[in-house]
């Protein structure tokens, strides 16, 4: 995988793992709401991509938002999109290091420091991504009818 799909797959990894929270609906993946029933959409947004140093071959530092829009059913109040908002931002705490390393691609060949594997990317041995919050905040809700949509914006960087 990228490193836009790897850092896709760990932050929608870590929200999948995010106990109490309702149906997410994926970006490009076809969901049909139910009338009266919460949904979490969630999108990812990179930002940018700059050297973290000068020099010849710099790492990279890559930027972006993760935008979460928590959707509960129109009439019940502002609360239960903040009882969800609390969640989200608790998991998805400041100076928080999500780790993933991707399970899908199978391996291929093994040898030295690192692993080849079926996408033909090298994986180093003991170096999964690691993508770090910077912020989480929640944003004013909204009514979009039969939905009350509260937004929850988290931003995060990765080094590679």
């Amino acid at each position: 995988m990228t490193i836009i799909n790897d850092i896709r797959a760990c932050l929608d990894t870590h929200l999948s793992g995010t106990v109490g929270i309702p149906a997410i609906a994926r970006q490009n993946v076809p969901y049909e709401p139910t009338t009266g029933t919460s949904f979490i959409k969630a999108d990812l947004v990179p930002t940018s991509r700059r050297p973290a140093v000068r020099g010849l071959n710099p790492q990279q530092r890559y930027d972006g938002l993760y935008s979460i829009l928590i959707c509960t059913p129109e009439g019940m109040g502002p609360g239960a999109g903040y009882d969800l908002a609390d969640l989200l931002l608790a998991r998805f705490e400041a100076t928080t290091d999500i780790l993933y390393t991707n399970p899908t691609d199978a391996i291929l060949l093994e040898g030295g420091d690192d692993i080849l594997l079926e996408s033909g990317d090298r994986l180093l041995l003991g170096n999964p991504t690691i993508v770090s919050i910077d912020y989480s905040e929640v944003r004013t809700s909204f009514l979009d009818s039969p939905f009350y949509c509260t937004p929850v914006t988290i931003a995060w960087y990765i080094y590679s």
